[in-house]
């Protein structure tokens, strides 16, 4: 558990177990990307990453772990505007 809880210490058992669900989220959709079973730009990878990093960020906030929230809202922020407005691609893999 962390040291610091900003509000409802009650809810802290709970909060830390979201965020292992987050996390898992998060490294499944890695693992499944790196092994060629889903696409980084595929929707369930969008779906698991932008899902994991929202869990993730909110319990960042209940432990008062700033820089942390900011990483999790960007990537949640990324994932979930691929989401809405995939890139388009042009036929060439791009790096």
């Amino acid at each position: 558990m962390t040291e610091q809880v900003l509000a409802y210490p009650g809810l802290e058992p709970v909060t830390a177990l979201l965020a292992y669900l987050g996390m898992l989220c998060i490294l499944g959709a890695f693992a499944l990307e790196t092994r060629g079973i889903i696409h980084s730009r595929g929707r369930s990878y969008l779906v698991l990453m932008a899902f994991g990093s929202g869990i993730l960020g909110i319990r960042a906030v209940h432990t008062g772990e700033w820089a942390f929230v900011v990483l999790e809202v960007a990537w949640m922020l990324a994932s979930l505007v691929a989401l809405v407005s995939p890139p388009e691609v042009n036929g060439a893999d791009s790096v």
